[in-house]
């Protein structure tokens, strides 16, 4: 798939983003306010990785497929020019985080094919003790909100 061909938005508060939880809303619309400027558009709950190694039909006779639900999902993908960031939004981030998002990161560059490689952002309300530290030394920007 293109990134072209990706649902886009534009970077504002919204009434409803997909698959996002309440407190993932929060923290993102905290960021929107405290930071309106940083996106230009975004992509909510990118799919990445690979299909599951089964089969995911659910009924032979209707033939629906539920392959998204075991994919990986990115919570927003924001683009500011020619600039890609991966952003995961985390309640009480901690070193797992840092983690998720550099996967992530690697199944979108994968998949996608960027021009460059995206940028890391974990956007959390908390941050565990010495995680901002291992974030920094992996290349992955916290932003407290």
């Amino acid at each position: 798939m293109l990134i072209a061909e990706l649902e886009t938005f534009s970077y504002e508060k919204r009434y409803w983003y997909p698959h996002m939880k309440p407190n993932d809303v929060a923290i993102w619309e905290r960021f929107i306010a405290n930071y309106p400027e940083a996106y230009d558009y975004c992509q909510y709950d990118v799919l990445v990785g690979s299909d599951p190694e089964f089969d995911t039909t659910v009924t032979p006779d209707t033939g629906g497929d539920e392959w998204k639900l075991y994919q990986k999902k990115i919570d927003v993908v924001g683009l500011k020019g020619e600039d890609i960031t991966i952003i995961e939004l985390k309640p009480k981030a901690g070193a797992s985080a840092v983690g998720q998002i550099k996967m992530y990161r690697r199944l979108y560059i994968k998949d996608y094919s960027p021009a460059k490689a995206p940028d890391m952002v974990i956007i959390t309300d908390e941050i565990s003790p010495d995680t901002r530290e291992f974030a920094r030394d992996e290349g992955v920007k916290i932003i407290v909100v």
